[in-house]
């Protein structure tokens, strides 16, 4: 009885929270994907601010950076927190970079388990020119 109300209270958290999935698949974690940014003698660059567009539907949004867990030169450039952004299937997302001066243009796919977000496709470095 105890474990019935236990599992009860996960699975209606998991939908509280937007998971239609197995309760187990949806848990507490944040799903980042990141990049890395380099220049053309393939040393990290820093200072990047990142905009992603959705190209279905032509929303874009700037990309939160969680630095201080990654190294020099790498980027979050998509999260749990656009997961609402893109069918779970996937969709392509236009990934910029810049610093006003120079940048990175980029395609990726990302999808979505109905809990968190994955990359499908799309590369792990990008070059900055």
């Amino acid at each position: 009885m105890i474990a019935a109300r236990i599992f009860t209270g996960v699975l209606a958290g998991a939908l509280l929270n937007g998971c239609a999935v197995d309760p187990e698949v949806c848990d507490d974690s944040f799903a980042f994907v990141v990049a890395v940014a380099v220049d053309a003698g393939g040393s990290p660059v820093s200072g990047l601010v990142i905009t992603d567009s959705v190209l279905r539907t032509g929303e874009r949004f700037v990309v939160e950076q969680f630095n201080g867990f990654e190294p020099v030169g790498s980027y979050t450039v998509f999260s749990d927190n656009f997961e609402s952004k893109v069918r779970e299937a996937g969709d392509a997302v236009r990934v910029t970079g810049t610093d006003g001066s120079r940048g990175f243009g980029a395609t990726f796919v990302f999808g979505s388990d109905g809990c968190h977000i994955r990359k499908i496709s799309g590369p792990d470095t990008v070059r900055v020119g």
